[in-house]
């Protein structure tokens, strides 16, 4: 199934769609906790839904996509956001020339996900967050090879492992969580999305932050110490 830019835009309005929208992004943002006013680069930005959303928070935020009518949607959604045509995979900027890289689910569908992540690490200055599709999920059983999930791939914790393994300089700091436990907008949905610890690793929604410098007080935060997030 083929989605317009207006139908998959229109996906996070839906209850469902506004509940996962809103888990994956509190996930990303407790484990970057930028200041105000950071530059970031959101990779396969698509209709911008998440970038608005770092644009909202604060953050001065340019989007990246290959897909010409994603970017013409995004555009016109307004916001002070720069949009960029270009790959993921030959990122069209100089070295360290942001604070951080974000990837919301778009490397799953980048054949080579580690070399899109080393062009991540070159332009960033402090760290890159990755949002990506958990293998090891009840969403993943529910949801592979359908809809939008067509076409993507869904990792585990331990290829991402590999990924790292390739960086250079390595990261100073890594943490992970996952939320998205059951894909369903029902109430006990919601209840399991509260109570359980993000360090668990059966969301379907994986967040992995890295860090290329870390301060004297990070040394003793736990590499998945996330907090939970709210309704």
């Amino acid at each position: 199934m083929n989605f317009t830019p207006a139908q998959y835009d229109n996906w996070y309005h839906t209850p469902r769609g506004r509940r996962i929208g809103e888990t994956e992004f509190a996930l990303m943002w407790q484990l970057l906790q930028p200041a105000p006013g950071t530059r970031l680069l959101d990779i396969g930005c698509g209709t911008g839904h998440f970038s608005r959303r770092f644009a909202d928070a604060g953050l001065q935020v340019t989007g990246l996509d290959p897909d010409p009518a994603m970017l013409d949607y995004a555009r016109q959604q307004g916001g002070a956001i720069d949009y960029v045509h270009g790959d993921g995979r030959d990122l069209p900027f100089a070295d360290g020339q942001f604070d951080y890289c974000a990837a919301v689910t778009s490397l799953c569908f980048i054949d080579t996900p580690a070399a899109a992540l080393a062009q991540m690490w070159r332009v960033c200055r402090r760290g890159v967050v990755l949002g990506l599709l958990n293998r090891h999920s009840l969403l993943y059983r529910q949801k592979r090879g359908r809809g939008s999930y067509r076409g993507a791939r869904w990792d585990t914790w331990r290829e991402v492992r590999e990924w790292l393994a390739m960086l250079n300089p390595p990261p100073q700091r890594v943490r992970h969580g996952s939320g998205v436990f059951l894909p369903a907008g029902h109430a006990l949905a919601r209840l399991c999305e509260r109570l359980l610890p993000r360090h668990l690793p059966w969301g379907g929604f994986l967040a992995v932050s890295l860090d290329r410098h870390t301060t004297a007080e990070d040394q003793h935060v736990p590499h998945n110490d996330i907090k939970q997030p709210k309704d």
